[in-house]
């Protein structure tokens, strides 16, 4: 099951005060395009007649950029620029729907995914306006299901992404449930008001949150008494004129002009990936290229007037104040400042101020990237779900930023130290973990430089036990003696460094200590099982809905999973009386063992293998 966002998925947004935007639609990866012979290139759609001219953009540029995706039978993109709120240069490639053969164009609506997040908070914001809520307010005024727990979650922590929060949608695919499934606003509520305990206290941390901004949206539906489909129609879409965009929260509703949701198959091809959930808040928005550019131009206005398109019925939206509101950085409870606002991620490039958030669900990618000073901004939409809309849009803003009188200098990567021997390389490669993220990190070594992974991307050396990715966006520092690192993202939301410890593996567990441990571990919290069993010495997780995943040591009773970092509670006997889970979306997820199938203590003969679930 794919989260929305980004982080893992559901990524990061831009909103500034750009008068030019640019507008991409993106699709798959070259090693799922089809062969040259058995798809010939594709005829874009029409671009659109009243555009308004970018000079000096090189177009083939973007077209090498997109090149993989401009070919019959494959999933493709289509990029825009805006200029003073008119799509002033579109280009389409590949399709949106393979079965029919339509072409994708600037009109093709797609789902945004997290992307949708900045326009919940917009929402938000203007009932706060209003006067009728205050985001200081606590989500239990509003929404009292969520328990107590004994701190109070504001309306700003769920927009910030600092509630400390479990995300519903890790709790929803633990409990079983598919992309493809059908799940309700109804269930994400009641799975969340079922949590026993939080990922950490308000305004601790800075962690990736769908619960959020899904609540935001009950709180909408409370407060204007109407749904957040609604609402936004009425205060943000209609006024605007973006008269394709929607909040999908029906998922039986037809949406004219949307692509269908593609993933490759292993073995070449294509599937359709599509999605049957309804919350909306997090995720749900379904737009358009064309209707991008007016919300875009929202955040040309320079002042609190009426922005482009208001003065129907609705209140003018007041688009500078709200500009501001979104991109003023949120803070911890410590008082770190974050690289996040409300919905929006805040950072630089090429020396500019950078806003932006991206978007992953199903089949679909997004991604919004803005640039207020030169008054640029890029839309990127998929519908394919192995599109990488970060490198894609950032190829098509530098195409965009080098059109542009007195461009800004090239970003220079961080200048390399000389080579590193490798025996002074070998003590540092191995597994390392957080357990508070349920993260591994694997750093290997091959052709004499340190990476990420065996095969991943190499590190470059930066100084005594501290490298880099290229371009500088991860810097790790080795503590010495090889104990651990640290890892800080440069542009991250929390600029804090995270600290990992080396795992010594299998060697940790001590002899016999596997035995005992399958069995069936229940959690109330989410309402279901999970069967741990052991065969020939490997440990592995059925999980409901039949998924089987294997358990890798990192440490005494400490394990790594596809679904995070799995950790055995033992009672005063020494007996497994617990399992706890920990991933992005949930840390310290209890399942207790099932009362009637007692597990032997470590070091007793082998209990047997369970079943999996029927």
């Amino acid at each position: 099951m794919s989260a929305r966002t980004t982080a893992a998925a559901r990524a990061l947004a831009v909103l500034t005060p750009a008068t030019v935007a640019l507008v991409v639609l993106a699709a798959p990866s070259p090693t799922t395009a089809l062969s040259p012979a058995a798809a010939p290139p594709l005829a874009a759609a029409p671009a659109p007649t009243d555009l308004a001219g970018f000079p000096g953009l090189d177009e083939a540029r973007i077209d090498t950029a997109f090149s993989a995706y401009a070919r019959s039978g494959s999933p493709g993109c289509a990029t825009g620029i805006v200029t003073d709120g008119r799509l002033a240069w579109a280009r389409g490639y590949g399709l949106a729907s393979l079965e029919h053969e339509v072409p994708i164009g600037p009109a093709t609506v797609f789902d945004l995914g997290s992307t949708s997040k900045q326009m919940t908070a917009a929402a938000l914001a203007l009932l706060a306006r209003d006067g009728r809520l205050s985001l200081d307010d606590g989500i239990r005024k509003y929404v009292p299901e969520i328990p107590d727990y004994g701190a109070t979650i504001t309306l700003r922590r769920l927009l910030t992404h600092t509630s400390g929060l479990r995300d519903y949608t890790d709790l929803l695919a633990l409990a079983g449930m598919r992309d493809e499934d059908l799940t309700t606003t109804a269930d994400a509520l009641a799975i969340l008001g079922r949590q026993r305990g939080v990922n950490f206290a308000p305004g601790a941390e800075w962690r990736y949150c769908n619960s959020g901004f899904f609540l935001a949206s009950i709180v909408v539906e409370r407060v204007a008494g109407k749904s957040l489909r609604v609402f936004a129609q009425e205060r943000l879409f209609g006024p605007l004129g973006m008269g394709h965009t929607v909040y999908l929260d029906d998922h039986a509703l037809v949406v004219p002009r949307r692509a269908t949701g593609y993933a490759p198959r292993p073995g070449g091809g294509f599937r359709t990936a599509a999605s049957d959930w309804e919350q909306t808040g997090d995720g749900g928005v379904q737009s358009s290229v064309e209707d991008m550019a007016r919300w875009a131009a929202l955040f040309d206005a320079a002042d609190d007037g009426a922005a482009p398109g208001a003065g129907r019925s609705a209140p003018p939206i007041p688009a500078a104040w709200l500009r501001g509101l979104l991109e003023t950085p949120g803070r911890l409870a410590d008082g770190t400042t974050l690289g996040y606002g409300l919905g929006l991620s805040l950072g630089t490039h090429r020396g500019l101020r950078l806003v932006r958030h991206g978007g992953a669900w199903a089949g679909y990618r997004a991604m919004l990237m803005s640039i207020g000073e030169r008054r640029l901004a890029v839309v990127t939409l998929c519908n394919i779900g192995s599109a990488d809309t970060t490198t894609l849009s950032f190829a098509a803003l530098d195409a965009a930023l080098d059109a542009l009188p007195n461009p800004p200098p090239a970003a220079t990567p961080p200048s390399s130290r000389a080579a590193v021997d490798r025996s002074l390389l070998e003590p540092l490669a191995g597994t390392y973990y957080s357990e508070p993220l349920g993260e591994s990190l694997a750093i290997g070594i091959k052709d004499g430089a340190l990476r990420l992974g065996e095969e991943g991307t190499a590190l470059e050396p930066q100084g005594e036990r501290r490298f880099a990715t290229p371009g500088g966006d991860t810097t790790i520092t080795f503590a010495a003696g090889g104990t651990g690192l640290s890892r800080r993202e440069a542009g991250g939301a929390d600029p804090r460094p995270v600290p990992f410890r080396r795992s010594p593996g299998g060697g940790r567990q001590a002899a016999g200590s596997l035995k005992g441990l399958a069995g069936d571990y229940h959690s109330d919290e989410v309402g279901r099982a999970v069967t741990l069993m052991v065969r020939e010495g490997v440990p592995r997780l059925a999980l409901p809905g039949g998924e089987m995943v294997d358990l890798k040591p990192l440490d005494l009773d400490l394990f790594d999973s596809d679904w995070g970092i799995v950790r055995v509670q033992r009672d005063t006997t020494g007996r497994p009386a617990a399992l706890t889970l920990t991933n992005r979306g949930v840390v310290g997820l209890r399942y207790r063992r099932h009362a009637g199938g007692p597990a032997a203590p470590a070091g007793a003969p082998p209990a047997g293998s369970a079943a999996p679930p029927s």
